[in-house]
């Protein structure tokens, strides 16, 4: 998202998976990138969070809005749905 203070990317994602990911955590990073020459920088990371997937797999969903770590106020909402095969 170019220039933009609150972006949205309504994109989906699928992953196929032999086992439930009872153990597991998925890092989600938000990443703002410039083009611009001379920069020390050109990549930041404005927050990240870790999200267990064993709450996704028991809940069978969930929507929610996380507080970044490491961000003053950076938020980012999350839908996840945990679907078994068969």
């Amino acid at each position: 998202m170019k220039k933009n203070r609150d972006p949205r990317w309504e994109e989906e994602f699928t992953f196929t998976l032999e086992e439930p990911p009872t153990n597991e955590k998925i890092h989600l990073e938000v990443v703002s990138t410039s083009k611009r020459m001379g920069l020390i920088h050109p990549k930041e990371s404005l927050g990240y969070i870790d999200i267990n997937l064993a709450d996704v797999v028991e809940n069978k969903r969930i929507n929610e809005k996380y507080h970044l770590i490491d961000s003053k106020n950076g938020k980012l909402q999350v839908e996840m749905q945990w679907r078994a095969s068969g």
